[in-house]
């Protein structure tokens, strides 16, 4: 786990004794998601460029993903 901590720098800021540090760092990750996925859906509409923009809205997904379940890990761990 320690290895993907400098890729998921939101995480640092999860305190396991601040459960509202872990609530705000998910809150983040939702929030980017989110306008993410509605710009993506704007741009995804362009036939050449819809296709770049699945291939990035999956790989956004599985980092918002693991960058949550690091995020609820080190607030268990610490």
């Amino acid at each position: 786990m320690e290895k993907l901590l400098p890729f998921f720098p939101l995480n640092n800021t999860v305190k396991s004794d601040n459960a509202m540090s872990l609530v705000i760092a998910i809150v983040i990750y939702v929030v980017v998601a989110v306008v993410l996925g509605v710009l993506l859906a704007l741009l995804g509409g362009i036939p050449v460029v819809g296709i770049i923009t699945r291939i990035v809205g999956i790989l956004v997904w599985i980092y918002e993903v693991v960058g949550i379940v690091l995020a609820i890990l080190t607030f268990v761990q610490k």
